[in-house]
This record gives C-alpha cells, structure tokens and sequence, in this order.
C-alpha cells in the first residue's frame, strides 16, 4: 500500500473510533434518564434486564472500537516501515503524536471512559436513590 492510502485508512479508523464512543456516550445518556425518570423505581428484575441490554450494546461498540485500535497499530506499523527519505511531513507528524505522550492518554482515556460510564451506570441503577438527592421542602 501506498503512504497515502495508509494515511486514509488511518483517519477512517480513527473517524470509526470517534463515532462509536459517541454512540457510547449517546446510549449512556439515554440509560441515565431512563434510571431518572422511571428504573429508579422500577424492580430488581427490570433493573437487571435493562442493564444486561444496556451492557451489550456498550460492549458492542467497545468490541468495534478494539478492533479498529488494533487495525490502526497495524496502520502505524506499516507507515514506520516506510523508508524514511520517502515519508512525508503528515505522516511523521502523525507517528510524533501517536507516539508521545498524547497517544497514550487518548487511548486511556478512551478506555478509561469506557470503564467509567459502564461502572457509573450501575451505580445509578442499582445503588443510588433519587428521593436522597430531593430537598425536604420540594417533596
């Protein structure tokens, strides 16, 4: 492959990435209003079974983000392999960054983030109760 077509594959896996942590997030928002306005109230039983479906569509879009990381190492072992004379300015800018310490906590933090909202989640669900958070005089 050419440096070129590795570079757009790079960012369409990139683009990929971002996408399915937005989904990530849009779906976490959606379970913490369904848990505001009606699971906090809800049984045990309705509780699990939303957050069993809740946890396979989190995984899911983990899974995709996974698999597309691992293309992008290969991406990236691919245009190091390039003969540097031949290596143009936005790939071995590309390589600087995803090599430094921004790489890294990008990836943590896309992990990291993952984790957070997958565990905040159940602590909304199975742990926290709303009647605790209203004011005395409101209820």
């Amino acid at each position: 492959m050419s440096e070129n077509d590795l570079l757009t594959l790079a960012r369409a896996f990139n683009d990929s990435i971002t996408s399915a942590f937005g989904q990530i997030i849009t779906v976490t928002f959606a379970m913490v209003v369904a848990i505001f306005y009606f699971l906090n109230q809800a049984k045990t039983g309705l509780k699990i079974f939303a957050y069993v479906i809740y946890s396979i569509g989190m995984f899911l879009y983990f899974g995709l983000m996974l698999a597309s990381s691992n293309v992008m190492f290969g991406i990236h072992e691919a245009l190091k392999a390039l003969p540097a004379d031949h290596v143009s300015r936005p790939t071995a800018y590309l390589l600087a960054v995803n090599a430094s310490w921004i790489g890294l906590v990008e990836g943590w933090l896309i992990t990291g983030g993952f984790w957070i909202l997958w565990l905040g989640v159940a602590w909304l669900l199975f742990v926290w109760r709303k009647a605790d958070h209203i004011p005395p005089d409101a209820r």
